[in-house]
Order: C-alpha cells, then sequence, then structure tokens
C-alpha cells in the first residue's frame, strides 16, 4: 500500500469521525429533530474538492445523498457531461457538505432558511474545523450564506456569481447562485439565460477543475495508485 492511499485512508477516516461528531450535536433547538444525512454520504476529500450547500433540504434527504432534488439534479447533470462516457458518481471526485448541517424545516414541513443563529453556531462548531481538516484547494460555493460562510463576509452573487476568489484563509471560492426556483430572477441578472444555460456553464467550470482529478481515478482504475494533490 502506497504513502498516498494510506494518507486517503487517514483523512477518510478522520471525516468520518468528523460526522459522527456531527451527527450527535444537539446545539440548536430550533432546528430539532436535527436530521442530517446518513453517514458515508459525503463523497471524498481526497483531492481537494469541495462542493458546499447551505442547508441539507427534505427531499434530498429522503433521497439519502446531498444535492440529488429536481433542481440540485442540475449540479449532477453537469458533471455527468464532463465525465461521460466514463460511469463516475460526483462522490467520486467531490466532497459534500452544508454550512448548516441539519434540515432546518419550517412548521408545515417545508425547507426554510436557517436562522442566523443555527447558521452562526454551526460554522463555529464544524465547519471552520471541517474546512481546517479537509483543507480543500477548492470550494464551490452554492448559494449566498455558503459563500459568506467560507469568505467571512457577505456575498453579493448576482455580482460574484462564477468568479473565483481566495478568502483571508487561503481558500479558493468560487461563489454560484443556487438553482433553485426563487432564484430565477437572480440568476438572469447574474447572465444566466435558463437553467439549460445554467447546466452547460456549471459543467465548462467543472471541466476544468476536476481535469486533475478525473486523470487520477482514472489512473486508479487502470492499476495505478491515485495520489492527492493540492
Amino acid at each position: 500500500m502506497g504513502a498516498a492511499t494510506i494518507a486517503s485512508e487517514e483523512l477518510d477516516a478522520r471525516v468520518l469521525a468528523f460526522w459522527r461528531r456531527v451527527n450527535r450535536c444537539k446545539e440548536c433547538p430550533t432546528i430539532a429533530p436535527w436530521r442530517r444525512f446518513p453517514l458515508g454520504r459525503r463523497g471524498t476529500a481526497r483531492f481537494g474538492l469541495m462542493i458546499l450547500g447551505e442547508a441539507p433540504g427534505r427531499v434530498s434527504l429522503e433521497h439519502g445523498r446531498p444535492f440529488s432534488n429536481p433542481r440540485n439534479l442540475m449540479i449532477r447533470r453537469a458533471f455527468a457531461r464532463v465525465v461521460k462516457p466514463r460511469e463516475v458518481e460526483p462522490e467520486e471526485i467531490f466532497y459534500f457538505s452544508d454550512t448548516v448541517k441539519c434540515w432546518p424545516s419550517s412548521p408545515t414541513g417545508a425547507n426554510r432558511s436557517p436562522s442566523a443563529a443555527e447558521n452562526s453556531t454551526c460554522v463555529t462548531l464544524h465547519l471552520r474545523g471541517e474546512l481546517e481538516m479537509i483543507h480543500p484547494r477548492l470550494i464551490i460555493a452554492f448559494g449566498a450564506r455558503a459563500a459568506a460562510a467560507v469568505l467571512g463576509a457577505p456575498v453579493k452573487l448576482t455580482a460574484m456569481h462564477g468568479i473565483p476568489v481566495v478568502s483571508d484563509a487561503g481558500f479558493r471560492i468560487i461563489p454560484l447562485m443556487h438553482p433553485s426556483t426563487i432564484n430565477i430572477a437572480g440568476m438572469r441578472r447574474a447572465g444566466i439565460q435558463s437553467l439549460d444555460d445554467y447546466e452547460a456553464q456549471l459543467a465548462e467550470l467543472m471541466r476544468e477543475e476536476i481535469a486533475p482529478a478525473l486523470a487520477q481515478l482514472d489512473a486508479g482504475l487502470t492499476g495505478t495508485a491515485p495520489q492527492r494533490f493540492d
């Protein structure tokens, strides 16, 4: 077993231990019953590529994997464009996480945005340590709250959509509009004409960013041990 493989397995073990701690957290009574994704559904941190959302949504939780509701499937379709004809899942390249780890439900059972207190608590208790542990070379942040959490300042996505920024902590971040129905007007102001247009733009962004990781994955599939890179 090579040193790179050992390092990757050690990181996987640390990530799993992190999520075990997170899944025991009940710090925010306002977000009870603290619904989260099952362990082992967050993809891989080995390539240093992170997709960050605002919080889990109800439909994605029912599906058992992040970013899997009908709107978010655009992200997975963009990825499929890039990797075809390979049968590769996004979780084999990306590490998925959320700014707030629990589902913030409304009294009706619908999704809601996390409160400022819930957001601040989860960033302080979990997200900051998560970023230090993984130290991603790239964070694709969907939504203003996710982008603000990793940049440490409010974000105007209509102006910053798709523009790489380096945070004070040294993380390279690409803030992106969230592909939700309520963001249609904002997406148009950011230059996105339709969800099909957004999917095509996202595919081109991913194509460049995941190329080295995809090459290493291909090498691993053909018998060469993949290596983590920074």
